[in-house]
């Protein structure tokens, strides 16, 4: 069952506006979408913007804040729902790691219109049975989770500099010896809250992502006849050729000999694990 706690549509311009997830009472998760203007969204150590088009979704209760951002120069118009009953992993695992925090919908997609219509009916109260409302709530969260399946990945907003430090460290220095601790400080953060976060931006953990990078890189050596396999598994970061074969053979399905002997061009994309 899915409880809805409040939903509405509103609009301010008070540049005091904010919500403090850890301060407000309660449990659930809120969904808020911008009509017009921005607002600002600090999730941990993250700072976001959520201009018109844009909604973020959080838990409470979770470190995180949201504003008016009156620098858009206009009042935040937005429509919210907050709501009980989705499970942590859930919203961790199907939509913030996939996508993020802040999301890009069109104001005409099947969960915009859907949340205006559950909206217009408890406002004008004809969602007095509370297992019609759970059911418009799944649905409503069914359209969300198929509009971001069918039409793929939302474009986000541009991810903050510390993961993007860290992603071009990685590309720059694949045949050295990577490790978390080392990735922290080039991003400045704590080893944990990076393990946390990055995956928001890349889909993958850290040291997933410098695997990934690494067998790519391998496969497009592999292409040269005059690099031998042990020359190549070293410019990837592996010192050992044996864990070098275990590694490659379980992420593309062949050892590193028998690709280099396959027909598969190098126009196939099927080897970039991230894009």
């Amino acid at each position: 069952m899915y409880k809805l706690i409040s939903i509405g549509h509103s609009s301010v311009s008070d540049e005091n506006y904010r919500w403090d997830g850890l301060k407000r009472g309660g449990q659930g998760i809120i969904f808020q979408y911008t009509l017009k203007g921005a607002g600002k969204l600090r999730i941990g150590n993250e700072g976001y913007t959520v201009p018109k088009g844009h909604a973020f979704i959080v838990a409470i209760p979770s470190d995180h804040e949201y504003a008016f951002d009156a620098s858009s120069g206009e009042p935040w118009e937005f429509i919210w729902i907050r709501f009980e009953g989705v499970k942590e992993d859930w919203l961790r695992h199907d939509l913030l790691q996939p996508y993020g925090p802040v999301l890009e919908l069109e104001s005409d997609t099947a969960p915009i219109h859907l949340l205006w219509r559950l909206y217009t009916d408890t406002a004008e109260n004809k969602l007095n049975d509370r297992f019609d409302l759970s059911l418009r709530i799944y649905e409503w969260l069914l359209a969300l989770q198929r509009c971001f399946i069918e039409g793929g990945a939302p474009s986000q907003l541009d991810i903050p500099p510390p993961y993007k430090r860290v992603a071009a460290y990685i590309q720059k220095h694949l045949a050295e010896d990577l490790t978390l601790d080392q990735l922290a400080d080039i991003a400045e953060l704590d080893k944990y809250y990076l393990c946390k976060m990055f995956p928001l931006y890349y889909r993958v953990t850290p040291m997933d992502y410098v695997r990934n990078r690494r067998i790519e890189q391998a496969a497009e050596l592999l292409r040269d006849p005059g690099l031998s396999i042990t020359v190549i598994a070293a410019l990837c970061g592996y010192s050992s050729l044996s864990y070098f074969g275990k590694v490659f053979h379980k992420m593309v399905g062949m050892s590193p000999l028998a690709f280099r002997h396959s027909e598969i061009s190098e126009s196939d994309d099927y080897l970039r694990f991230l894009e």
